[in-house]
């Protein structure tokens, strides 16, 4: 990902709707402290149909859509690197947790916000 752009993250939810769930809760971590929060309400949830052997099996994604003031509110220095998690709650009161992803962050040579 570069600072200052507008990436989109799709995080993959395999045979789980996310519409299921309360609520969502995506962590940006870097350098052991949280630097940005996103929510069910931020994300894009769209699914595709996908043929199996076995028949026809539903797949969910997510999609979240970043600004480039949310990307520049990263550090270059002094860890490059950082770490994404989701969380969630269904309406149960069940609480799940992804595995932690690294997301390798670049610099760009200009940060002025572009309109």
């Amino acid at each position: 990902m570069y600072r200052a752009t507008t990436p989109t993250h799709k995080f993959c939810f395999g045979k789980v709707d996310p519409n299921l769930f309360k609520e969502i809760l995506i962590t940006y971590v870097q350098n052991d402290a949280i630097v940005l929060e996103k929510k069910k309400q931020d994300l894009v949830i769209t699914s595709e149909d996908i043929s199996t052997s076995e028949g026809t099996e539903t797949h969910y994604h997510a999609e979240l859509k970043l600004t480039q003031e949310e990307t520049k509110k990263f550090a270059i220095q002094p860890v490059s690197n950082i770490t994404v998690q989701i969380r969630a709650i269904d309406n149960y009161g069940n609480v799940s947790a992804s595995n932690k992803m690294k997301v390798s962050l670049q610099d760009v040579l200009n940060d002025e916000v572009l309109e």
